[in-house]
């Protein structure tokens, strides 16, 4: 897919506790190469599973991948509001 000039979308399953395999793609991926999601309203992360999935999880969603990279929340949290800054056309390109 990201040859193919696509990203990739992480929701809550990147914060499940059987969710190793997609947290091992959110580590292998370039920073560049994707964004966070919650899937509203479902599919809502550790500790919220089962119930609604809101906006402010994303949070969790990022710190999740933050982890599995071993880098801090804030180099996600940036990386992906430029690749969705970019994906939206909102930095005025």
């Amino acid at each position: 897919m990201i040859a193919l000039g696509h990203l990739v979308s992480f929701t809550g399953i990147v914060t499940f506790k059987n969710g190793a395999s997609v947290r091992d793609v959110a580590a292998s991926l370039s920073l560049g190469e994707f964004m966070v999601e919650t899937d509203c309203p479902y599919l809502a992360p550790t500790p919220f599973r089962g119930k609604r999935s809101e906006p402010a999880h994303t949070r969790l969603v990022a710190e999740s991948i933050a982890a599995a990279r071993g880098i801090s929340l804030e180099e996600v949290a940036r990386a992906t509001t430029a690749t969705a800054e970019e994906f939206f056309r909102l930095n005025g390109a």
